[in-house]
């Protein structure tokens, strides 16, 4: 339990971790952070430096995981590299955002699980129902066999 004086920090640390305002120097030292809840925090921030975020992709949390992930700031390489983790959460929550690029949506509609190919397809379909498709920003981009089980993402 923490006391008074902790929970006091740790709250601070929170909403710290949340501001736009925040610097990159502070958010860097709360990316190190004990508390899960905190590291998310940074993770969902659009102002968290990427280097941060590529931190963050690979935090043992969970959910720290895929608010990196999801992150608008986060670099596509980044994005591209969690749709591929091992926990089929982590590849939920990317198959879920409407701001995954349209190119990873659709390789996530190829995933083992069905729940993260059918939420991907859902979500694919609700992004170029609306128009707003995001994409890696390369037309002359294409999926290669890097491995057995890992593809590639690569210019054309």
């Amino acid at each position: 339990m923490l006391g008074a004086k902790q929970y006091g920090d740790a709250l601070n640390n929170y909403i710290k971790a949340g501001s736009q305002s925040c610097p990159p120097e502070i958010l860097e030292v709360l990316a190190h952070s004990e508390i899960d809840r905190i590291r998310l925090r940074v993770a969902e921030n659009p102002r968290t430096p990427k280097d941060i975020l590529e931190l963050l992709a690979s935090d043992k949390n969970v959910d720290v995981r895929i608010a990196a992930g999801t992150n608008p700031s986060t670099p596509a390489y980044v994005s591209y590299r969690l749709a591929f983790d091992e926990d089929p959460d982590v590849r939920l929550g990317l198959a879920d955002d409407v701001n995954t690029p349209i190119e990873l949506l659709e390789k996530l509609m190829e995933d083992s699980n069905p729940y993260v190919s059918h939420r991907a397809a859902q979500t694919r379909d609700i992004v170029l129902s609306q128009g707003k498709v995001r994409s890696f920003g390369h037309k002359l981009l294409h999926w290669v066999k890097k491995g057995l089980d890992e593809p590639e993402l690569r210019y054309a």
